[in-house]
């Protein structure tokens, strides 16, 4: 399967303490020395601005989630105040608990790597035994885009950490929490009309708009009821030129 080029990032200088950590590209030519680019990855300052959002998935634990990003279950749990295993109450798929902005798995740094811009397309490091219906169905992407931008590759199941390029700004839930935590992706903003997207959005628009018609008209009526005065026109009384 073809290999596709792709950016190699290493931190360098990391201090979550201080709000950053570097990631520079060390890609070099022996003979020329390219300018080196350099992708901030920004956590907050202190206190709770500096924590970040975790959806658990399926396999996922506290102990687990602690492991991979080199922090104790009681730095969590304590972070998490009202997560209380001792009575009983364990945390489940699609469950949202926050961690350290700071602290990334070796498969956030992996996602992290594949980006150079977030406006142009991202290399993906994909996982042994991930198939093409995996990837793209969790990020919403479609098949095609996904061709497009990786012609000649086997779009099938995958094994052996292949790399595709796949379009900007798709993510799974839990890499934008991800990368938003780390200041990489902006945070969301707030789409005034993508209520219209809710199923009987629109009639309810209709009846609002309904709503407020016949309110125009019953305003209309009881002031000409009561002045004689039309709620549009002019109500100066006529000039009688005879």
């Amino acid at each position: 399967m073809a290999q596709l080029a792709s950016t190699s990032l290493t931190p360098r200088g990391a201090d979550f303490t201080r709000g950053s950590i570097s990631l520079t590209n060390r890609r070099s030519n022996p003979r020329t020395r390219a300018p080196t680019r350099v992708l901030t990855v920004k956590t907050r300052a202190s206190g709770q601005s500096n924590l970040r959002p975790y959806t658990l998935r399926k396999g996922d634990t506290l102990e687990t989630i602690a492991q991979k990003r080199s922090i104790s279950l009681e730095e969590i749990k304590k972070i998490n105040s009202k997560i209380n295993t001792a009575s009983g109450k364990e945390v489940k798929v699609g469950d949202t608990i926050l961690l350290p902005a700071g602290k990334l798995s070796a498969r956030d740094s992996q996602i992290i790597d594949g980006i150079t811009k977030i406006n142009q397309p991202r290399v993906y490091p994909t996982r042994k035994g991930e198939s093409i219906m995996d990837i793209i169905e969790p990020r919403g992407i479609a098949f095609e885009d996904v061709k497009k931008l990786n012609p000649g590759v086997n779009l099938g199941t995958f094994n052996k950490g292949e790399k595709l390029k796949l379009p900007p700004g798709k993510y799974t839930v839990r890499e934008k929490e991800m990368l938003q935590g780390c200041g990489i992706l902006p945070p969301e903003s707030v789409n005034p009309l993508q209520f219209l997207s809710f199923k009987n959005a629109l009639y309810l628009l209709a009846g609002v708009a309904g709503s407020g018609l016949y309110a125009f008209y019953f305003a209309a009526c009881r002031r000409y009821q009561k002045y004689g005065i039309k709620l549009w026109g002019n109500d100066l009384p006529e000039i009688n030129d005879d």
